[in-house]
């Protein structure tokens, strides 16, 4: 042995210092074979042509519960293992000396007969002579017990984190149906209770309760999104929209809270942008409802403006079918501090712990806003000056879109070409936008900042022959209010004909009686949508007069404009409808009285159902032109109800259909569609907003006196 060593080694003078070291190290291949496989932890082996073991390293020994290597030797895996496996095995070795091709890192469950339990990865080889004939393989397993381990231990955490979250889902979804059942009952009837003759203290309290209702259903709709967000659940449902018709809509709605802080509120679109986009309106709305709702809130004093304006800084080329928009909110409010502004988009952030005391809150509408806008492609920013006001910034594109064939035709601003017009109004903001809109028409208009500059104006282009043809006038003013003026222009002969439009930050009582009195052509609440200001000004000069969509103060219908104005969540009737049969199907008795008061205030006659069972045997008993149908009831719900009526109608002769509208607390993604799928044909989620069920109304009715539509 020690001459075959000897044999091994080399001149340590002609290698140098380094391998002179390691010369002693013997290099002899039996040697560092048996080195090998007498100290590695892996099962090392050879085997025959036939399956059987030539030799076996150590730890291969140690696992199979053998004293000695050598008694592997003639030996197979069936001697070892349980059949199942040997045979696969062996299997697996014949097409390897067949085919030349090596099985490489193949997982295996073992389980030796000693009762010993393991996974292995095992790579085999074909073992080849010298001459290159295969005479059998040699393989080498690694132990992976701990890896696979690992593997379920991590499947278990993740199928128990699934379940977790399907339960914290299923509780979302319940809870938001315990709480909008109540809640609708709350709304509903503060609304109904502010459509009645009250008092001055007992409109204010009904106002508090409505309002107080309506921010814990803004804490439900953002937990809800919230854990959509988390859940990654949140999908975009992209559709052609009037961007300008859209946002306006949705500033209006914030107009009450605005208002009722003294607070102007405005917005304003760059006149590139195109009239039509493909977008998911809904969330853009929601988005800059959060933003302009967060500036409301921490505003005390002055103005919240929107802009919307086409970002060149991202447009691609002029043939590009996309538009990339910049939206900005700017507030005159808090501000915030310059080291919070990394925080303030995370979950249930405020700048500070004084900053929720003080103005409520969760923290969840900027980082459910943020995730939005991310979803759109886009990133939330924010600029602010603690002290003097914030602007929170986003980009998004969004592709050009057509109006579609059959929508309403849009008023033509050519008729009013060369319009000579004065803009009064205290507030810088609204001038600009007001002057720029105005010019975007073909208007030729001129703006003073308070109503004794307005008199001198008036009299003096009277007095140069090329009088106003409209004076469009801010109320709340200043030293002179909006009526002050107007009261003016009346009592001085030279200009009493004036013909004026008011645009008021908010309704007080009286304001309508003088309207009449004072003559004025039309009586308008800020924010005031593009459409809406074109209709007005339109109707107010007389070059639209067929347009009922531009009523005077002194109409019936100015009345209904003005209380839906004055208190946003409600909806006046609607003639078109006429008065209608209607089966109210629900459960509880609240929800009941609020839909039933609905009902008889547009002048509907309602029966009730309390029950699917109920709904089936009176709508066969008696003939509806509307059901409202709850979801969720006992004995038989409202989705098995509806199946079941449509059913019956497709058997009847003539064939029938009578329109059913879901009305239901289930507000989670799917319910919508599911009410569909059992025939429903529209689809309202409580707490029931009176002008979306309006809306639906007119929806269904019309399409099922048209059948063809």
């Amino acid at each position: 042995m020690h001459e075959k060593r000897a044999a091994g080694e080399v001149n340590s003078e002609a290698l140098g210092p380094v391998q002179e070291q390691s010369a002693a190290v013997p290099v002899d291949d039996r040697f560092l074979l048996q080195s090998l496989m007498d100290h590695i932890p892996d099962s090392i082996y050879f085997k025959d042509a036939k399956g059987r073991f030539i030799r076996i390293n150590r730890a291969k020994a140690d696992r199979s519960g053998l004293a000695s290597t050598d008694d592997a030797v003639g030996k197979s895996d069936f001697d070892f293992f349980d059949p199942d496996h040997a045979r696969k095995a062996l299997a697996d070795e014949k097409k390897i000396m067949q085919t030349g091709e090596p099985l490489v890192e193949s997982e295996e469950h073992l389980i030796w007969s000693s009762g010993l339990e393991r996974w292995v990865s095992t790579t085999k080889l074909p073992l080849q002579r010298q001459d290159g004939k295969v005479v059998g393989t040699f393989g080498i397993s690694r132990d992976i017990t701990k890896l696979k381990q690992t593997e379920r231990a991590l499947e278990t955490a993740k199928e128990a984190a699934e379940t977790a979250n399907r339960a914290k889902s299923e509780f979302v979804a319940n809870m938001s149906h315990e709480i909008r059942t109540p809640m609708n009952g709350v709304i509903g009837m503060a609304e109904l209770l502010l459509d009645t003759e009250l008092s001055s203290v007992q409109r204010e309290y009904t106002q508090a309760v409505l309002e107080s209702g309506e921010a814990l259903l803004g804490l439900l709709n953002d937990i809800l999104d919230f854990s959509k967000i988390e859940a990654g659940k949140i999908e975009l449902d992209p559709a052609a929209f009037d961007i300008r018709e859209s946002i306006g809509t949705m500033m209006k709605s914030l107009a009450a809270r605005a208002h009722h802080k003294g607070l102007e509120l405005a917005y304003h679109f760059d006149p590139k942008i195109p009239e039509i986009v493909v977008g998911d309106a809904g969330r853009l709305r929601q988005i800059l409802i959060n933003l302009v709702g967060n500036a409301i809130k921490f505003t005390e004093r002055g103005e919240v403006v929107v802009e919307v304006n086409v970002d060149d800084q991202n447009a691609d080329t002029q043939d590009d079918p996309n538009i990339s928009l910049k939206f900005a909110v700017t507030d005159t409010g808090i501000g915030v501090p310059q080291d919070k502004l990394d925080t303030i988009f995370a979950e249930f952030e405020q700048a500070d712990k004084s900053t929720t005391r003080k103005y409520g809150g969760t923290g969840l509408g900027l980082a459910i806003a943020s995730r939005f806008v991310e979803l759109m492609g886009g990133r939330l920013a924010v600029n602010s000056e603690f002290g003097r006001g914030t602007t929170f910034s986003f980009v998004v594109k969004l592709p050009i879109g057509t109006r579609e064939t059959g929508n309403k035709p849009q008023l033509n601003p050519e008729s009013l070409h060369g319009l000579r017009v004065l803009v009064v109004d205290d507030n810088q903001t609204n001038r600009r936008i007001l002057q720029e809109t105005l010019q975007n028409w073909g208007i030729q208009p001129q703006a003073v900042s308070n109503a004794k500059d307005a008199l001198d104006q008036v009299k003096l282009a009277v007095e140069q022959g090329v009088p106003f043809q409209l004076v469009i006038s801010d109320v709340n003013m200043p030293e002179i209010d909006g009526f002050g003026f107007v009261e003016s222009l009346r009592h001085d002969s030279q200009v009493a004909e004036t013909t004026v439009m008011l645009l008021t930050s908010g309704m007080r009582s009286g304001d309508l009686p003088r309207c009449e009195e004072l003559n004025v052509a039309t009586h308008l609440m800020k924010p005031v949508k593009q459409s809406e200001l074109l209709r007005a000004i339109s109707h107010a000069v007389g070059l639209d007069a067929h347009d009922v969509n531009a009523p005077r103060s002194n109409s019936p219908e100015s009345a209904s404009t003005e209380s839906a104005s004055r208190y946003p969540h409600t909806a006046p009737p609607s003639p078109s409808l006429g008065s209608l049969r209607v089966l109210l199907v629900e459960d509880s008795l609240v929800n009941q009285m609020v839909a039933k008061g609905l009902m008889s205030k547009w002048g509907h006659t309602v029966s009730i159902a309390k029950n699917g069972i109920e709904a089936v045997q009176k709508s066969e008993a008696d003939a509806f032109d509307l059901i409202l149908m709850d979801v969720e009831m006992p004995e038989m719900d409202g989705l098995d109800a509806t199946r079941a009526i449509r059913k019956r109608e497709q058997n009847a002769t003539p064939a029938q259909h009578v329109p059913i509208i879901a009305m239901t607390a289930h507000a989670m993604k799917g319910d919508e569609g599911r009410c569909r799928e059992a025939g429903m044909d529209a689809y309202v989620a409580k707490p029931i907003r009176q002008q979306a069920l309006l809306d639906a109304m007119t929806m269904v009715v019309a399409a099922s006196s048209n059948p063809s539509r």
